[in-house]
């Protein structure tokens, strides 16, 4: 399976399987091959099902699948429960990107209702159950990433690809799951600077911190490493004053966490622990990787490793160090969280707005004056560039920073 994703698309492969078939039609062996064919196909179905969004596989499985159908009762079934699998996988994958675009909307919705308001605690005030619908959101990004996608960010242009492969590169649902740890971040960074009493920004920062803590101890790395980059963007970074003794040393412990001394060897060593944790109850927990470092671990294995040997063969080395690597997704796609949905949460979390980076800094800025003559000049800068805007929508925030960002990267629910 890596080793077809190594080449970006799986087109050609069925179409030789189709004629292959075709061509031993007459053969005695005919009715032997068939089911191991279609016994392929089933694997290929499973395993991904987003290839069959293109018409020209679909045609071929058509094909496939009606020259086999007619070989015996038990070949027809087969090539039932094959059709009506794929339509499932298929039918699944089109609600959830309808959903996805739903949650768009709901959010740009948000971005303009003067009933708006940024506050996480007015919603829930346990980071363990923020944490909780956290991770619920994340495996399900997760779960709607097909596994091609992971290869197909990495292949060269098309210029070096087979013609059959020109257009094959699809990966919307990866690209959509970065930018989920994008909006994380982001989040996390409005919270604290829309605060505008220094005591209610503690309040909120010392509760941010903890709902790392509780994805860390969900094995969440993902929400885990977003809310970590949010609590260390410069916007945040230099709000000292609402910092206690004990907030300093959790965020200690957590850039520790996040340190990329040694290829972030403190990270990688808790996830080989946690994964070895998780996978005494796989039905009931999972492990939600780093996404961002783990894409960075495909591109070089990608990148660093020839696909074919000198003599032409596969590198099947360079296969299984790929497969290896983004079975560390899928590993986790039968489990069933065993803490509850809140509803409410969920849909904060996935459509407040968030504030930019020259909005994040200017709202810094008037929460703690700036400290030296860089950054009174850049505090200058940014009034003239966002005051207007900023009296503009005044009217659309309850105690809150005026400015949200238009650009939102919302993700799935059920």
């Amino acid at each position: 399976e890596a080793c077809v994703c190594v080449h970006g698309g799986l087109y050609a492969t069925l179409h030789c399987l189709f004629q292959g078939l075709q061509l031993r039609k007459n053969d005695p062996e005919y009715p032997d091959l068939a089911p191991k064919y279609l016994q392929l196909l089933n694997e290929w179905v499973d395993k991904f099902p987003y290839d069959f969004r293109d018409e020209r596989m679909m045609v071929s499985f058509k094909e496939l699948t009606q020259a086999a159908a007619p070989l015996s009762l038990e070949m027809r079934k087969t090539v039932g429960h094959l059709q009506a699998n794929l339509i499932k996988k298929l039918n699944s994958l089109e609600k959830y990107e309808r959903i996805l675009s739903q949650l768009n909307i709901a959010a740009m919705e948000r971005l303009i209702d003067p009933k708006t308001e940024v506050n996480i605690l007015r919603i829930c005030e346990n980071p363990a159950v923020v944490a909780q619908q956290l991770t619920y959101i994340e495996l399900e990004r997760l779960n709607n990433i097909g596994p091609e996608e992971f290869i197909q960010t990495f292949v060269k242009s098309t210029e070096e690809k087979e013609p059959l492969y020109r257009d094959m590169k699809k990966t919307s649902n990866l690209e959509a799951y970065v930018e989920w740890f994008n909006r994380l971040s982001y989040l996390t960074a409005t919270e604290i600077c829309v605060s505008d009493k220094k005591r209610d920004r503690t309040k909120v920062l010392d509760f941010i911190v903890d709902v790392a803590f509780e994805c860390r101890k969900l094995h969440n790395f993902n929400s885990c490493m977003a809310i970590i980059a949010g609590l260390f963007m410069s916007s945040v970074n230099r709000l000292k004053k609402a910092r206690t003794r004990a907030i300093e040393e959790k965020l200690q412990e957590l850039e520790h966490l996040a340190d990329p001394v040694g290829n972030y060897m403190v990270y990688r060593e808790e996830l080989k622990d946690s994964t070895s944790i998780a996978a005494q109850s796989i039905k009931s927990s999972c492990v939600v990787p780093f996404f961002g470092l783990l894409v960075k671990d495909i591109y070089f294995t990608q990148e660093g490793n020839k696909t074919r040997l000198e003599n032409g063969n596969i590198n099947f080395e360079k296969c299984m160090l790929l497969a290896n690597l983004v079975s560390q997704v899928f590993l986790w796609k039968e489990t069933m969280l065993p803490f509850p949905r809140v509803q409410e949460v969920l849909n904060y979390l996935m459509t407040i707005p968030a504030l930019t980076d020259d909005e994040l800094q200017l709202a810094s800025y008037e929460l703690e004056p700036p400290a030296n003559d860089g950054e009174k000049r850049r505090y200058q800068q940014l009034r003239e560039q966002l005051g207007i805007r900023r009296e503009n929508s005044r009217r659309h925030t309850t105690g809150t920073s005026p400015f949200f960002s238009s650009e939102d990267s919302s993700i799935k629910e059920e």
